[in-house]
């Protein structure tokens, strides 16, 4: 009886043997996508059971290019290059009991890599082939589409303008837009998300460098930045509305203004005639004209320092100056009193003299001697008590 029961055990497993031989090959688990960055190595895993002598293919099926036949790569060598000993595509099979796993592996990813694979089993003499597909995934980081951003604009005061930034990289990245000098942007906000930030009724305020930033996720993000050039009409501040200064003993003056526009503006300096005209003053013996475009990094853009020095000042040279900036557009200006003094201003001015007289000195020196003689007699009467 033992030996009877021994016997359809033993035809039991044959049979069902027989009957898993007797199987088609199926993939039977799902491929499950793969999400690298570029630049590294993807996988992909396909699990085979009842293969048999059925080939097993790769395929990438967007270019519907056919990668490998079981473990070994088909592909030409034009597209399985090899960099460092390590070939664009490798197949790894390996076995899990009955299971069948063909691992592809994607070397030194990039865009072209992405998208879906097809695992697919050949079934020879039938027409059925099964398959399943698998996705690689990419992460490309972002990168500037220069062709479609805004680099330079130049406009006039009291235009509308779109400034616009375009980005490639997986996912799609998003756009930030910010001034670089932290300020607030025309809108009132600090940044904007937007591919397409307008400018409505621009002013000389809204002139700089806007700074587009994109980003993904996937580091680095990209950045990219454009300047906006207002044209206006000039205007003229004076550092200050007055000067003084002592006349006729060899004592100098520096007088200055900040002066903007665009165009960059013709700059100069005019002294007001008694008859109220301006007679244009320019480098000679009395006077330097110096144009500074950038002051202790506080000048704006388009923004230039206007300086004259006016040397040794004497009667004729008080009254009133007026520093112009003038382009296209018009000209401003702004008016400088100089104005005489009892004695010398600015950091420039020669230090004061000290006159002590030969009497006070001596009373001096006698003071001291007499505090000093009078230390040592304290100190000997204290040693030796007297």
């Amino acid at each position: 009886m033992e030996n009877f029961a021994f016997g359809i055990v033993i035809l039991f497993t044959v049979t069902s043997f027989a009957s898993v031989l007797a199987q088609d090959p199926e993939i039977t688990e799902r491929i499950l996508p793969e999400i690298k960055k570029m630049g590294v190595t993807g996988r992909l895993k396909c699990v085979v059971i009842n293969q048999d002598n059925n080939p097993v293919h790769w395929i990438h099926k967007d270019t519907q290019t056919t990668i490998s036949t079981d473990e070994k790569i088909t592909v030409d060598d034009v597209h399985n290059t090899v960099v460092n000993g390590w070939p664009k595509y490798q197949v790894e099979r390996t076995y899990d009991g009955m299971k069948t796993i063909y691992t592809i592996i994607v070397n030194r990813l990039e865009p072209r890599d992405a998208g879906n694979y097809t695992c697919q089993i050949i079934i020879r003499g039938s027409t059925k082939h099964p398959s399943k597909d698998g996705e690689m995934i990419v992460l490309i980081p972002p990168a500037i589409a220069r062709s479609k951003t805004t680099h330079t604009l130049t406009v006039k005061d009291g235009d509308s303008v779109n400034m616009t930034c375009d980005a490639s990289g997986h996912p799609k990245p998003n756009i930030t837009w910010i001034r670089i000098n932290g300020a607030m942007l025309p809108n009132g906000n600090l940044k904007q998300k937007s591919s397409v930030f307008p400018l409505r009724n621009v002013t000389k305020d809204d002139r700089g460098v806007y700074r587009c930033i994109a980003d993904n996720n996937v580091r680095p993000p990209a950045s990219t930045d454009a300047t906006i050039l207002v044209q206006f009409k000039p205007e003229a501040r004076p550092i200050q509305d007055s000067y003084g200064q002592a006349e006729n003993r060899m004592f100098d003056v520096t007088i200055e203004c900040r002066i903007s526009g665009y165009p960059d503006p013709d700059l100069k300096w005019y002294k007001v005639t008694p008859g109220g005209n301006l007679q244009q003053v320019t480098n000679d013996d009395k006077h330097t004209v110096n144009i500074l475009l950038n002051h202790a990094n506080i000048l704006d853009p388009n923004e230039r320092w206007l300086q004259m020095v006016i040397y040794a000042v004497q009667a004729n040279d008080y009254g009133d100056y007026v520093c112009e900036g003038r382009n296209s557009l018009g000209a401003g200006q702004g008016v400088v009193h100089l104005f005489a003094t009892s004695e010398c201003q600015g950091p420039n001015c020669p230090a004061e003299t000290v006159f002590i007289s030969h009497a006070s000195l001596t009373a001096r020196q006698s003071s001291v001697t007499f505090t000093f003689l009078g230390s040592v007699f304290f100190l000997l009467a204290v040693k030796y008590g007297f």
